[in-house]
This record gives C-alpha cells, structure tokens and sequence, in this order.
C-alpha cells in the first residue's frame, strides 16, 4: 500500500474525517468503474458505489490492519455485489437478461481519447470497437468479469485478487485465462489478418 494511504488509514482511526475524504477523493473512480463493470447499470453502480462507501466508513475506523486499501475497497465492492445477486436468487437470469438489452448509447464504460485528431472513418471504428469491447466484457460470466476486471482494469495481481475474492490463485489464473479467451473469441471479427 503506498504510504500515503497508510497515514490517511492512522489519521481515520484516530477521528480525522478529512483523511477519509482525502482517501474517497483518490480511491473513488477505480471503486466506480469497478462497480460499473460488475452490474452493467447506471443506477445499480450508484447503489453499490454509495453502499461500498457507507460501508467503508463505519469499519475503517476499526481496521488499523489494513495493508492495502485499494484492495480491501474493492472488496467491499466485489462482496456487496454477490450479497446482492444472492438475495435476489436469480444471478444465472440476472447475467443473461443484462446481456440481452440494448445498448441505447449508454455505454460509458469505456470513453474514447477525444484529442486524437483521427479522420471520422478510424472515430468511428473505433466507437465501434469500443462498444464491441463493452459488450464482450458485459457477456462474460460473473466471476471471470470480477477476474478480469480486477486485473485488467483496475491493474491488481492475481495474488491479491485471490485474497480479496478468497480463492485460489490457481482458480483466479485460470477464469482469467477463460476471461481472456471468450473476449478473443467475442471479439474476433476485430482481428488484423
């Protein structure tokens, strides 16, 4: 855990509120994406964005032991979100019907580089491959996503996703290995010859 985060850790444990708004400000868009990612929805991010936070303060203060914060954040994350699916009994149905619907163009998910000075041919394949890529990641299974997710998008190791999701790093490697493979397939059609 970089420093930094430790100090902000110490200062919460002992009632410094500006150290957990100082921590919300540099971990906030990795636990947005991630949230994003897992539930394919707007709103239901928001609800596990607030709920991860919510939780966030009421056992920060009490956690002096934490090694890595943005670990530990994600968790929380990860955790909520199969709480969720678990209460509703319908996780097979939810991922299925989710990956049914239309896109109506708010996919947000992936945003291009708005200062590249391509022509509108490569702006548009580009839109195109994006889109593709959100969708691809969308139909993958739960716990591949999570796996890929976690390590692609937000950058941990396989060992920390094997501790933060409590599995093995065996079983870790290979969902994302499956991860990687359904997305190669999905995404084929966008392969250079």
């Amino acid at each position: 855990m970089p420093p930094e985060d430790g100090e902000l850790i110490q200062r919460i444990v002992h009632n410094d509120l500006n150290a957990f708004d100082e921590l919300f400000k540099k971990h906030q868009n990795s636990v947005y994406r991630f949230a994003c990612y897992l539930t394919q929805s707007r709103i239901e991010a928001d609800d596990l964005f607030q709920e991860t936070w919510l939780r966030a303060v009421k056992y920060l203060p009490t956690s002096e032991t934490i090694r890595d914060f943005k670990a530990w954040i994600l968790t929380i994350v990860a955790n909520l979100h199969k709480d969720d699916l678990r209460k509703k009994k319908v996780r097979r149905l939810f991922l299925l019907e989710r990956s049914k619907e239309p896109d109506h163009g708010e996919n947000f998910l992936l945003k291009l580089d708005s200062q590249s000075h391509q022509n509108a041919t490569d702006e548009s394949n580009r839109v195109d491959i994006s889109l593709a890529l959100n969708r691809a990641i969308a139909n993958l299974p739960i716990k591949q996503r999570r796996v890929f997710v976690l390590k692609e998008i937000e950058g941990l190791k396989h060992s920390e996703i094997s501790v933060m999701l409590n599995v093995p790093i065996g079983t870790i490697k290979s969902l994302f290995h499956r991860a990687i493979k359904n997305l190669q397939q999905e995404l084929s059609e966008f392969r250079s010859e």
